[in-house]
């Protein structure tokens, strides 16, 4: 069973430095500042108590005045399920540093610093020095704003050169040297160890017990029985970078594509227990009337309103093309009132194509319609509406059994590692961690008229 190819980074030669940094992260009373942070409530910070967490995680230097601060909501601009306090200060010279702090404990999930010196325009620029002291600079902060525990838990980092910036150190999470998906932390230090960002995607829910885990010949035998690729329309690109459409077996975010390694459940590619959800054209619903009178807060149209207004749009505008099209779930931000107030921002209504049937996977074919909350008025966001031109009269396909076949002769690891579910959108608290299996080997999808192996290497 494949687990990681990314080793421990916080041991061996890097301990040495790290002991000789630690000392960075102590405060006066002897603990460390991310001990300092750890002293939770339910009580949200308020923004004088976010400043001074933020001094001292990073102290703001001479001649930067406080500019603003901003809460920001849980799943707002941060995509993050615990909110933050946005903070930031000014320089003369027009140089900004921005935070960004977590709203109970005081943690750094962000920083950016930006002067003149944050942008390099050659190999003897500041911002391109000295590769040794930028991961130095990068460790020593990570000190001061991890705990040993997060540190001993980071991988080797990915590191890049940018001419503009600097160094960029990227770790990757894992646990009990599994790997968790998408949790990271990255640092941007210039060659002379200066940080200039800071970036915190940690999640924070209870992990899986993993002595209750199913066995590995248990779970593959259920990803080979359960897995469900989508055929759909999808653009393939060749050796030379040239694209075109093709039907192809591979995975939609809603597919079963995982297995929980604990429950023995079948997880798709947002991380949830994987369901049924078939698309259907606008031919093959029933014709939708616009809704006459606004049902939300003070009159104004729901968001169920605004999509009904939109597919009655689309049926009585475009109703010879209606077999082509599909509603795409709603976005979770589609809420019908502020602060207790009545919407006034336009609703935006999602929808994709279909040809002969199977979805055209790729968004940037989507469109969307706006709903004005107040009247009700739908009308298209981009116009005029144009389906992706795809030519392909092949009546000749492969069932998924023999997709399947062919994609698992060509995915036999089986691969361990931590997920972090999407939040659904009625849910108020952050989804905990799965640990789930999949097969893994080459990147590709299989042709749906031939059967065959098209690679993605």
């Amino acid at each position: 069973m494949k687990k990681s190819d990314r080793k421990g980074f916080w041991k061996g030669p890097s301990i040495l430095l790290l002991s000789s940094v630690l000392i960075l992260g102590i405060i006066e009373d002897g603990g460390t500042l991310v001990q300092a942070a750890e002293q939770k409530s339910n009580k949200i910070l308020s923004e004088q108590e976010a400043i001074k967490f933020a001094k001292k995680w990073m102290a703001v230097p001479a001649r930067f005045e406080y500019n603003y601060g901003q809460y920001i909501e849980p799943y707002g601009e941060l995509r993050t399920p615990y909110g933050a306090w946005g903070l930031s200060w000014t320089h003369p010279n027009r140089s900004f540093i921005t935070y960004k702090i977590h709203p109970v404990s005081g943690r750094l999930l962000g920083y950016s610093y930006h002067d003149e010196y944050s942008e390099g325009n050659g190999p003897n620029s500041p911002a391109i020095m000295n590769s040794k002291l930028a991961l130095e600079g990068a460790m020593q902060f990570l000190t001061k704003v991890l705990t040993p525990e997060e540190l001993a838990n980071l991988t080797e980092p990915e590191e890049n050169v940018y001419q503009s910036k600097g160094y960029y150190f990227e770790f990757q999470r894992k646990e009990n040297d599994i790997p968790f998906m998408k949790n990271w932390i990255s640092v941007i230090t210039r060659g002379d160890g200066k940080v200039l960002s800071f970036k915190r995607i940690w999640s924070e829910g209870e992990m899986p017990d993993e002595s209750k885990m199913i066995p590995e010949k248990e779970a593959r035998e259920l990803l080979e029985q359960n897995t469900k690729p989508t055929m759909h329309y999808k653009r393939v690109y060749s050796e030379n970078d040239e694209s075109k459409y093709m039907l192809v077996y591979d995975y939609l975010p809603t597919d079963p594509q995982f297995v929980d390694a604990i429950s023995g459940e079948m997880i798709d590619g947002n991380g949830r227990v994987a369901k049924p959800s078939p698309i259907k054209s606008l031919k093959e619903m029933p014709p939708v009337s616009a809704p006459k009178e606004g049902k939300g807060f003070s009159g104004v149209f729901t968001y169920e309103q605004a999509k009904e207004s939109a597919i009655h749009f689309l049926q009585t505008t475009y109703p010879d093309q209606l077999a082509d099209i599909y509603m795409l779930d709603g976005q979770s931000d589609d809420i019908d009132t502020f602060d207790g107030k009545p919407r006034w921002q336009d609703y935006f209504v999602d929808f994709g194509w279909l040809k002969n049937g199977n979805l055209i996977g790729e968004r940037d074919t989507n469109f969307s319609l706006y709903i004005t909350p107040r009247t009700g008025e739908s009308g298209l966001r981009k116009g005029p509406l144009v389906p992706p031109v795809i030519e392909d009269n092949n009546k000749q396909m492969v069932d998924m059994a023999s997709a399947k076949k062919t994609e698992q002769a060509m995915k036999k690891s089986l691969e361990l590692y931590y997920i972090q579910p999407e939040r659904d959108v009625d849910e108020v608290v952050e989804p905990k961690p799965r640990l789930v299996y999949r097969l893994s080997g080459a990147y590709g999808v299989v042709d749906a008229h031939t059967g065959k192996w098209i690679s993605n290497q």
